[in-house]
């Protein structure tokens, strides 16, 4: 009997338009000797990987690849015709494109900053279509931004900070958070040492690189922090995508001027989003702090228990009980995160919890301890009040 596979395949070979693995791996080989869009001379993985994609020892490298992979294809297709149809300029928030699935829109995600930016992955030039003014951002130059914006009257200083440009369709904020990837273009592996210089050397080598005093600078003459994409992606999404030394700045001063960290990216909450890209990222963990501090919630019940999930399986404890706290479970339902019985046992030591089996309590007494300790610390304050 065939082995069903699995629905994150099925996903996959409906985003390449294929009918079985077999097609499937025939065109990634394709793209990979047209693109060679990750490391190597061959495919990382094997049609038996892809078949067994829940058993296959490396299930992260698959689902990397086949969103590089789709990501190389479609940036081909999509630059060409970019090129034929330059995208116009409008001045409000453009209707988001829906995706089918999940697997679609995360290689969708970082696909449109790759096709018409400098520094893009697939068009290292990127596009000449954007106003001058949106390159002055996007490379950091304050002193020419500064002067431009001051020669604006007030309708025309609205309308600028209205623009949406390019064929994401971003708005001013967008342009400085991107941006800040210049300054790190050494860790731009797809670009030669050439196309650094050729790079660098737009707008005369001038690049003053204070992407971040630019956007503080937008946001303090009314750009709208909660602009989004033709993905429904805001700037709070770009600054998690985008990681550097500065980045709790930009997501605390985007936050201080209004940003919403609830406004949902398609099949994300920003909350989800931070947990899922800082995971690898200790230096950034300070991040979820604050945008809990601002009251970030998941976008609904099933997200909760996923963003559990990955903090307890991924992050230190202290991380997973806070995001526990944040994303409580049904009432009635285990405690234990990947336990769905219901029950009405209550923890004996604090009464806030219920677990079906001693078995899920002992498992997840870890989590639950500081929680536990906390509430019967509460209830003793109530009692002697």
């Amino acid at each position: 009997m065939a082995t069903a596979l699995d629905p994150l395949i099925v996903e996959y070979l409906k985003m390449f338009n294929c009918s079985s693995c077999e097609e499937l791996f025939s065109k990634l080989k394709k793209i990979h000797t047209e693109h060679k869009p990750v490391e190597g001379e061959h495919v990382r993985f094997s049609i038996h990987d892809i078949k067994h994609l829940s058993t296959s020892d490396r299930i992260g490298t698959i689902i990397g690849d086949m969103n590089i992979y789709w990501s190389a294809n479609k940036a081909a297709e999509l630059i060409k015709d970019l090129r034929e149809n330059p995208p116009k300029k409008s001045f409000e928030n453009p209707v988001v494109q829906q995706y089918s699935s999940e697997a679609e829109y995360s290689a969708m995600t970082p696909l449109i900053t790759n096709v018409d930016l400098p520094g893009s992955k697939y068009n290292f030039v990127g596009h000449g279509y954007y106003t001058e003014l949106f390159f002055h951002m996007f490379f950091g130059n304050y002193s020419d931004f500064n002067e431009h914006m001051k020669k604006l009257s007030k309708q025309d200083l609205k309308k600028t900070l209205k623009t949406r440009e390019g064929y994401p369709q971003f708005s001013p904020l967008f342009a400085p958070i991107i941006g800040r990837r210049m300054i790190h273009i050494e860790r731009m592996s797809w670009l030669t040492e050439q196309n650094k210089r050729d790079i660098r050397m737009m707008y005369h080598g001038s690049n003053e690189n204070r992407q971040v005093k630019i956007l503080e600078k937008l946001l303090k003459l009314g750009a709208d922090p909660n602009a989004h994409d033709i993905l429904g992606g805001t700037p709070l999404c770009y600054a998690a995508y985008f990681r550097y030394d500065d980045t709790e700045k930009v997501v605390s001063t985007l936050l201080r001027y209004g940003a919403n960290p609830n406004n949902s990216c398609q099949y994300n909450s920003i909350l989800r989003f931070f947990c899922n890209t800082l995971a690898s990222f200790p230096e950034y963990w300070s991040i979820i702090d604050l945008l809990l501090s601002y009251n970030a919630k998941p976008m609904d019940y099933e997200e909760a228990m996923k963003i559990r999930y990955k903090m307890e399986t991924n992050y230190p404890l202290e991380y997973a009980v806070k995001l526990r706290e944040a994303c409580p479970k049904k009432k009635n339902e285990c405690e234990r995160t990947v336990c769905k019985v219901s029950t009405v046992k209550q923890c004996k030591a604090c009464d806030f919890v219920v677990y079906c089996t001693p078995a899920c309590q002992k498992l997840d007494w870890k989590f639950h301890k500081p929680t536990c300790k906390k509430k019967r610390e509460e209830k003793a304050l109530e009692n002697n009040a």
